[in-house]
């Protein structure tokens, strides 16, 4: 899996499908960070954002896939003064926008366990697009730079 030929990546990270590369994903996206000095809720939300995203990548896209796992993130300067992380996987196509969120649990014991990545991903970011191209699932996730904190 190489990266594609974008003049809007700033970094790239290649990763291998266990959940201890997530670590490594926070501190290279903490670099990231701190090199375009995000605002506070910002950095939350996008570390959040990743952290859940690539949970479900690693844990449920290559259950039943025959080749080797492959996962890179990109980190992207957009126009307007967004960022981006695109997080691509050659793993089980699988769209994680079209899910529905469950409905939120009136008190603690009646809520429901999971499902609930999408809606915190909205939350705090701008937009987050899935395309399946070349074999990839590829996942973008974007915040304004300017987020108030």
């Amino acid at each position: 899996m190489t990266a594609p030929s974008d003049p809007s990546i700033v970094s790239s990270l290649a990763i291998g499908a266990s959940v201890e590369e997530i670590a490594r994903v926070s501190e290279w996206l903490n670099e990231m960070a701190d090199g375009d000095d995000w605002p506070d809720r910002l950095r939350f939300g996008m570390e959040l954002s990743v952290e859940e995203a690539l949970a479900n990548v690693i844990s449920y896209g290559f259950a039943h896939v025959p080749h080797a796992p492959e996962i890179r993130i990109d980190y992207l300067h957009l126009p307007d003064t967004r960022v981006a992380v695109r997080i691509a996987d050659n793993g089980t196509a699988f769209d994680p926008t079209a899910v529905v969120s469950p409905d939120m649990a009136e008190d603690v014991e009646g809520a429901r366990i999971g499902g609930h990545g999408v809606r915190l991903m909205r939350h705090f970011l701008d937009d987050i697009s899935y395309e399946r191209a070349d074999g990839e699932n590829r996942l973008t996730l974007v915040a304004r730079l300017g987020t108030a904190e």
